[in-house]
């Protein structure tokens, strides 16, 4: 579709082209000049809900709301209350620096523009995250399918959900680890990929299927690398903002409260006893202010987009009943690390099983997907998460625009059931919104067939039809792929060389270019 579509700017590059030697507009520039103007829809459709009042379900008749313009009332910011200092913030703590950033430079403005001006800067931060999100994938992608990128610049998620919320923030940290990895600097990619997870904790399971080929090719050393990194970077990071947070616990109107001192003040009196991520203060449990994202996540019951909902809806009552205010859902928890664990070991299984070993992205893809599917928060933004990574397994338009169609109706549905919820007679029945849900789980179950398809069957895998091995592969691109263990091996080809494409039979007669 896009080769056809850039036939007037030159077209797809060619195995010996000089991408940008002499062209001003090259394949990445026009791919970030897509990205600014998605980026630009998707601030006109928010737009109204910074001018205009959140009444009589405005924000969501409007289909214009954003987290990013409420939490600037919720989390403090427009008291000027500092992330961590002064309020919990429920992120982790790379979001909350992001988010202080943007509250300082709107304190240049009148007290009555902040609100709006705050939206406006995080959009142009999320804006050039998205940035670097459209570049990095088109290096990830290869020389030969740089257009590939495409599909993220145009997306229609990145119009409904690209400032939602500052997932944008993490992602651009994950393609600039991912670009680390591919140009084999393991140290690098580990370091970017521990931001990333101080930011949002979904990048650690990337360490999951990277073992596996690291496995197959017997790239250990690289892998013990990154995922040093990745797992000590979080921690560097929120390590000394947890020792200087004080503790928080709500009064009676919900208002967050600090009601105990930071760990650091509490050294010398309590010892070791002052590092405890929760305290009790005249009989009030206060949660340290970094812990709060941990303890809000662990607390919550099932949300509205998880299918943990829909067996909630269906059963007619919680998976947890007759929970205390605060207590964790223990079965529901339970349940969602059970089906993850499962759901890793079979990507991990497939990874070893293969005849051929798999690309990278398509495992990471689906890593992601299994987390998103089996856990008990799926919200919106999160689905942005996937798209460079889907593109990057299967680069193909059709499946990805289902999806895209399957997105845009849970977010209608979505805001017309909370209008039905909120006022009763109104919007629509919750069944329509969790039908819109699992259709948009079908659409990705079945990309996610494809993908699994492609690696059982590597000869249908478009990427590798060029004759590459893995083009974000780093160390694994072009490694030997060692036998698996025997019980993995039943369906391996032991004679066909991993890393070199098989020829279609149609090109084998013909003769080579001049000079290749």
């Amino acid at each position: 579709m896009v080769a056809g579509a850039v036939q007037a700017v030159g077209g797809p590059p060619g195995r010996y082209a000089r991408l940008g030697s002499r062209r001003f507009w090259t394949p990445v520039r026009w791919l970030v000049l897509l990205t600014l103007l998605t980026s630009l829809l998707g601030w006109w459709q928010k737009s109204p809900c910074r001018v205009h009042p959140w009444v009589e379900e405005y924000q969501y008749t409007r289909g214009c709301y954003t987290d990013v313009f409420a939490l600037y009332f919720a989390e403090g910011l427009s008291e000027g209350k500092t992330p961590y200092r002064e309020h919990p913030v429920e992120y982790p703590p790379v979001i909350g620096g992001v988010m202080l950033l943007a509250a300082e430079v709107v304190t240049v403005f009148p007290q009555d523009e902040r609100p709006r001006r705050f939206y406006d800067v995080t959009w142009a931060i999320l804006t050039a995250c998205a940035l670097v999100v459209v570049v990095t994938t088109a290096r990830l992608a290869g020389r030969r399918r740089v257009w590939d990128a495409a599909m993220f610049a145009v997306a229609p998620l990145l119009v409904l959900q690209g400032s939602t919320n500052w997932d944008l923030v993490a992602m651009a940290l994950v393609g600039l680890g991912l670009l680390q990895w591919s140009r084999r600097r393991p140290l690098a990619a580990g370091v970017l990929l521990g931001l990333a997870t101080a930011t949002k904790l979904f990048p650690v399971l990337f360490l999951v299927p990277l073992l596996a080929v690291c496995l197959r090719t017997g790239r250990l050393r690289a892998f013990a690398t990154t995922a040093l990194a990745v797992v000590l970077t979080p921690v560097l990071v929120a390590v000394p903002v947890y020792l200087t947070s004080p503790y928080f616990a709500p009064d009676r109107d919900g208002t967050q409260v600090a009601v105990a001192a930071s760990p650091l003040d509490r050294l010398g009196a309590e010892g070791l006893a002052a590092l405890a991520p929760k305290v009790e203060v005249g009989g009030v449990s206060a949660v340290n202010a970094v812990y709060r994202f941990v303890d809000l996540n662990s607390t919550r019951p099932a949300d509205w987009d998880s299918l943990w909902y829909a067996l909630s809806q269906a059963r007619g009552e919680p998976l947890d009943t007759a929970l205390a205010a605060g207590e964790a859902p223990r079965r529901l928890n339970l349940a969602v690390a059970a089906l993850l664990v499962l759901a890793l070991g079979g990507i991990v299984w497939l990874a070893l099983s293969a005849r051929r070993r798999p690309r990278l992205m398509p495992l990471l893809f689906l890593t992601v997907l299994a987390f998103l599917l089996t856990n008990k928060v799926w919200s919106p933004q999160f689905s942005l998460w996937l798209v460079p990574l889907a593109l990057l397994a299967r680069p193909r338009w059709r499946p990805f625009l289902v999806w895209q169609a399957a997105e845009a109706l849970v977010l209608l549905t979505r805001f017309y059931f909370f209008i039905g919820n909120d006022q009763p007679g109104e919007g629509i029945d919750v069944w329509w919104f969790l039908t819109a849900v699992g259709l948009r789980d079908l659409a990705l179950l079945v990309f996610a067939g494809f993908v699994v398809r492609d690696v059982l069957r590597p000869e249908g895998d478009v990427v590798r039809a060029d004759g590459v091995d893995d083009p974000a592969g780093g160390v694994l691109d072009g490694a030997p792929d060692r036998s698996p263990p025997a019980r993995f091996a039943r369906h391996r080809v032991p004679s066909e060389r991993p890393h070199v494409a098989a020829t279609p039979a149609r090109t084998r007669s013909r003769p080579p270019p001049a000079g290749e």
